[in-house]
């Protein structure tokens, strides 16, 4: 229940920040077109008045000053005066009742206003002893402002609906990763804690029992002694496993160098050779390269190799045979880990690099294990770029093959 609510916090919260994110975005972008179109229009206005300034300058130097002025655009209004005498103006029809309005601290510039609900834009200024309004009824640049605002707005809720659902597919997507390694980390601990408890019940049990029998020496108890060690050393080896587990940055992490796999083998096997004999099962390496080189790191790779050695000498039985082939195919180097033993279900194999994972017949086999040493080897393997393929089948053979690029 607790990692529900924090995945759907979670994912409201990046939906709400997403949702921001391209509003705010949306509405800068919509400000900064509003600007520039609003600033091209009045330019393209405030042109069109100065244009006209020049035509009416060069007719009032005329002669005919006062002969019907001709205008670039017609529909420009203009007004002279002398003093505070109208000279001369042009008919405006419609607006006529409305202007001029002479505005003293209106003087030499650009200014815009509105009148009986209609907005103008003048240009009033003084040459010599004239005093000059043009003016420019805009309001169908102002209804272009309205229309483009009402886009904008439109765009915005579009743009929130658009975002609210791409956000939401995005964030389920973003948050699969996570919620998979939450739920890992649960079964993890799980998994854990389920394996510590056997072997925990046990050492608690044989202690107990002992205490019932406080008179008894170490010889009479020596069985219980033993087996509470056995655990014990269990215990111990499952915690290691987890730390190595857990410590996913020092898998990473490599120190490569330059490593004789032919000798890297013979190295590890020799340690098994005392082994395969006390247990009186058939040991055999066979190398088909020489001096080969690999560049990686050679504590890791042997880490890796003896994962799986120790697993062959595990799932098999007395007279089973082991074999290690060390082998070219093209420029890769491959090593196998072959073993006549137990064998694998084919419906277990994809599950075998799961941690805890152990089958059902290893279980009721009581073979010791945590189901953690091929979890350690899929993570090494990763770091190293080692590609690992298994083929196995029950009660027949297992075979591990560990393919080295050679890049």
């Amino acid at each position: 229940m607790i990692n529900k609510n924090v995945f759907s916090k979670t994912k409201s919260s990046l939906i709400k920040i997403n949702i921001a994110v391209v509003i705010s975005f949306f509405v800068i972008f919509s400000i900064f077109i509003y600007s520039y179109f609003k600033g091209l229009t009045y330019n393209s206005v405030d042109k069109n008045l100065k244009d006209e300034l020049e035509n009416i300058t060069v007719q009032l130097t005329s002669s005919a000053m006062f002969s019907p002025i001709v205008l670039n655009d017609p529909s420009n209004m203009v007004y002279v005066y002398e003093g505070d005498q109208v000279k001369y103006y042009t008919r405006n029809g419609y607006f006529e009742d409305m202007l001029p309005k002479v505005r003293e601290n209106k003087k030499n510039s650009f200014f815009t206003y509105t009148e009986n609900g209609y907005t103008f834009r003048e240009l009033s200024l003084e040459i010599g002893k004239y005093k000059i309004q043009i003016i420019r009824n805009i309001d169908a640049q102002i209804n272009s402002f309205k229309q483009l605002i009402y886009v904008f707005v439109i765009g915005i809720i579009m743009a929130i609906i658009i975002t609210y659902f791409v956000a939401l597919y995005l964030t389920k997507k973003a948050l699969i990763p996570i919620e998979n390694s939450w739920n890992n980390q649960a079964k993890f601990v799980q998994d854990a804690s389920h394996e510590l408890r056997t072997p925990i019940a046990i050492v608690s049990s044989k202690l107990e029992s002992m205490l019932r029998s406080p008179n008894s020496t170490i010889s009479d108890e020596v069985e219980l002694i033993a087996d509470a060690m056995k655990e014990t050393r269990r215990i111990k080896k499952m915690i290691n496993d987890l730390l190595c587990l857990t410590k996913e940055d020092s898998i990473a992490t490599l120190n490569k160098e330059e490593v004789n796999i032919e000798q890297l083998i013979k190295e590890i096997s020799d340690d098994y050779l005392d082994i395969a004999e006390i247990q009186s099962k058939e040991f055999s390496i066979n190398l088909n390269v020489e001096n080969k080189i690999v560049i990686t790191d050679k504590n890791k790779l042997r880490q890796l190799i003896l994962i799986f050695i120790d697993n062959a000498f595990k799932y098999t039985n007395k007279n089973d045979s082991i074999v290690i082939n060390l082998m070219e195919e093209g420029s890769d180097i491959v090593i196998s880990i072959e073993d006549s033993g137990i064998g694998i279900k084919c419906n277990e194999i994809p599950h075998i690099f799961d941690r805890f994972f152990r089958s059902e017949s290893v279980r009721n086999k009581d073979i010791d294990g945590s189901g953690i040493g091929l979890s350690i080897a899929k993570m090494l393997s990763t770091s190293l770029g080692i590609d690992i393929n298994v083929k196995s089948k029950i009660n027949e053979f297992t075979k591990f093959n560990l393919t080295i690029r050679n890049k």
